[in-house]
């Protein structure tokens, strides 16, 4: 009995230190150091001093019609560089290269898709337990929005155009 009764002391606690360890708003948000569906290694410590928003997914979280109606969205901002320093990744959860690209060809997306197939950035990274996440990263490393399953993509619109 006093070694169920540890253990649950035990797991409570641990429960604990995860929740503790959780990605809150106005937090530095950790890096991505993730492959490209291309395996070109990309780093977000490049992207320092532009907006950022991830978009955490993959082919079974109903997200592929928001993705296809931010497309206009995405390249109305990103004609606009200079007034709007701007980056979209997408984030593909768990899925292999060969899969992603046809389910990227067969939509017509053209998104820079990072690979977390091992699902340790997501999750452990930046607390991502539904999908689709989005998170928002302002242009000096902070969690500024961090928005969980599929939500409207004219209220996305309007969140991602706040920290532009």
């Amino acid at each position: 009995m006093k070694t169920v009764l540890a253990l649950l002391v035990m797991l409570i606690y641990l429960q604990g230190e995860v929740e503790a360890k959780s990605l809150r708003i106005g937090e530095t948000a950790p890096l991505l150091r993730l492959p490209n569906v291309a395996g070109k290694k990309i780093d977000t410590e490049r992207l320092r001093g532009k907006t950022v928003v991830i978009y955490f997914w993959n082919n079974k979280c109903g997200c592929v019609e928001q993705l296809g109606e931010l497309r206009s969205f995405i390249h109305g901002i990103n004609e606009r560089p200079l007034a709007f320093p701007f980056e979209f990744l997408t984030v593909n959860e768990g899925q292999s290269n060969e899969g992603v690209k046809s389910f990227l060809h067969e939509h017509g997306l053209a998104y820079q898709v990072l690979m977390d197939t091992d699902l340790k950035a997501g999750k452990n990274d930046f607390g991502v337990k539904v999908l689709p996440t989005i998170i928002i990263v302002d242009k000096w490393g902070v969690l500024r929005e961090k928005v969980i399953g599929v939500v409207g993509s004219k209220k996305l619109q309007e969140i991602i155009s706040r920290y532009l």
